[in-house]
């Protein structure tokens, strides 16, 4: 039976106005390595493979017509995109390796309004014991004015801020939408002793009922070097030293 397989790849973007946004400094170069070393491999094995990325983020270049690519900009575009395609097809593998954003912006304001709001708070107020922490801060939650997102924000406001909110955790919910689906996912820290990075990675693999976690280290990413240690249920399976040896490596797991 061939497998049908989802690849998530490169980083969201949140939207902050008509123009600006929230993303990071991921390229989506891994997933496209893994995608490509699947269509060399394992072309013959492969029914689809959905390609999610956003539109700037690397895309395989071997022209195959089992490639089907899927293009997204925020979190919540890959949550619905997902959706679509488990509601659609039955998927085998999914590889989440998109560097999806911890945050977006939840409003953006000027400080002087924010200010202003906040002074005729207290002003109003009859006494003083009527300010209270929770007040000030349904007022950060909830501002009464603040600046329209759907047009591009002037560039001369020199006192403009944002307000953040946590995005959806986009792999809690992908084995709620497919749980026979076999998950690999993906841990990211920096500058940490392979311990800890094991233990932040298993947790995340018990939490989400992920079947592999490629666990990575900023540290030891670059210059041509992607070191990862890939771990399922039973610990670490093997160690990787490049995005070619991390595609390699799930290949030889997965196939």
């Amino acid at each position: 039976m061939k497998k049908n397989i989802i690849i998530t790849s490169g980083p969201t973007n949140e939207r902050i106005d008509a123009v600006m946004k929230i993303t990071n400094m991921s390229t989506g170069a891994l997933g496209n390595v893994v995608a490509e070393t699947f269509l060399e491999d394992k072309a013959d094995e492969i029914d689809t493979i959905y390609y999610i990325s956003t539109k700037m983020s690397y895309k395989p270049r071997i022209a195959s017509d089992k490639v089907q690519f899927v293009t997204v900009e925020s979190t919540q575009d890959l949550i619905d995109a997902l959706k679509e395609i488990f509601a659609t097809k039955k998927i085998d593998i999914i590889i989440h390796s998109a560097a999806v954003g911890d945050y977006a912006g939840k409003y953006t304001i000027r400080a002087e309004e924010l200010v202003d709001e906040i002074w005729e708070t207290i002003q109003n107020a009859e006494k003083k014991e009527d300010i209270s922490k929770e007040t000030l801060m349904s007022i950060f939650e909830n501002p009464a004015t603040v600046c329209n997102d759907s047009t591009k924000i002037s560039s001369y406001e020199p006192h403009l801020m944002t307000m953040m909110k946590l995005t959806p955790k986009v792999i809690s919910q992908i084995k709620e939408m497919a749980p026979d689906v076999t998950l690999v996912g993906f841990k990211l820290l920096e500058g940490v002793s392979k311990e800890e990075l094991f233990g932040v990675a298993d947790r995340l693999r018990i939490k989400n009922n992920a079947d592999y976690i490629v666990a990575n280290d900023l540290a030891k990413i670059g210059g041509g070097k992607h070191w990862a240690m890939i771990l399922n249920e039973n610990g670490v399976v093997t160690e990787c030293n490049t995005k070619k040896e991390i595609a390699k490596a799930l290949e030889k797991l997965l196939f």
